[in-house]
């Protein structure tokens, strides 16, 4: 190891990684102290998003290596006293990007699954004439008439998460239950009161 090496602080070791073109010896010292933070953020990022920890490891990984790559940081970014938790914030950031780029990869692969308002809505407006749009519009403010704010709030975000995942991830759950000031457990009962009102909607469209 380098003189003086393990004495660098926090920033300016960071910011020595970003200047070097020879930072093998920076770039291990630099993951050794960061590493285990940023992994444990990872894991939070996973189980918040309901992504295989193996990702987040990755991606942890990847962190270190992007920084190491574009060499980006600028120690005047660290904008707080504590320098070593403005690099977390930074590296955070990074890491962030990167799951962000994992989840339109896993998009683009994913299988869209088809829902059960798909499939009602589909069924009844198959009898429909394509060009009826005014009774398209009647039959979907019948169906949303039926429902409170609450249960309309519930069904539309079911209906967004439904065809990228078969149930609303857990972190979507808590959003919506802070949103709506009701306990997380709540939402599912919100969502079968609401299929239970649009089967009963679309029985008085199809009796009317």
């Amino acid at each position: 190891m380098k003189p003086g090496l393990i004495n660098l602080s926090d920033s300016h070791l960071l910011e020595a990684l970003c200047t070097s073109d020879d930072d093998h010896l920076l770039y291990n010292e630099f993951v050794q102290r960061f590493l285990p933070d940023v992994q444990s953020e990872c894991e939070k990022v996973c189980k918040s998003r309901k992504i295989d920890s193996h990702a987040g490891m990755q991606i942890a990984h990847e962190t270190f290596e992007r920084v190491r790559k574009y060499k980006s940081f600028k120690k005047d970014l660290v904008k707080i006293p504590d320098e070593r938790k403005g690099i977390l914030i930074y590296l955070n950031r990074v890491s962030l990007s990167l799951f962000n780029d994992f989840h339109k990869r896993c998009q683009s692969k994913e299988i869209h699954h088809k829902t059960y308002f798909d499939d009602i809505i589909s069924a009844e407006i198959s009898s429909v004439g394509v060009n009826d749009l005014k009774r398209k519009k009647d039959f979907a403010v019948l169906m949303l008439k039926k429902l409170n704010a609450k249960e309309q709030k519930v069904l539309l975000t079911d209906l967004e998460y439904k065809r990228h995942h078969k149930y609303l991830p857990d972190d979507v759950v808590h959003i919506l239950s802070t949103e709506l000031n009701v306990k997380p457990v709540s939402i599912r009962k919100i969502r079968e009161r609401a299929v239970q009102k649009i089967k009963k909607a679309i029985d008085e469209f199809n009796q009317g």
